[in-house]
């Protein structure tokens, strides 16, 4: 069974986090990456991973009548994704 979110999700990522909704229902919610990322540097190096800083992953969710904000802040970062498959991400919201 997969998880069922009703009400409010306040996601906020810190420094050098990540979160995931996978497979996940949100009805009638809030996702809202508010992540502060200031000199981070994040590096995916070989094949198919993910260097993410203050990011948010939704992945297979379906999302119902959502508000879904990204208030995150990122100052002299570097993020690197070297390499076949690799992805490199600072303070997003991806959906796949």
């Amino acid at each position: 069974m997969k998880p069922s979110i009703s009400t409010v999700i306040i996601a906020i990522s810190t420094l050098l986090s990540c979160n995931a909704f996978a497979e996940s229902t949100v009805t009638s919610g809030i996702i809202v990456n508010q992540s502060i990322n200031t000199n981070n540097k994040t590096i995916a190096i070989g094949t198919n991973n993910l260097a993410s800083t203050g990011a948010i992953n939704i992945k297979n969710a379906r999302i119902i009548k959502s508000i879904i904000l990204n208030k995150s802040i990122n100052k002299d970062n570097l993020t690197i994704a070297y390499g076949e498959g690799n992805t490199g991400t600072t303070g997003s919201i991806i959906f796949e």
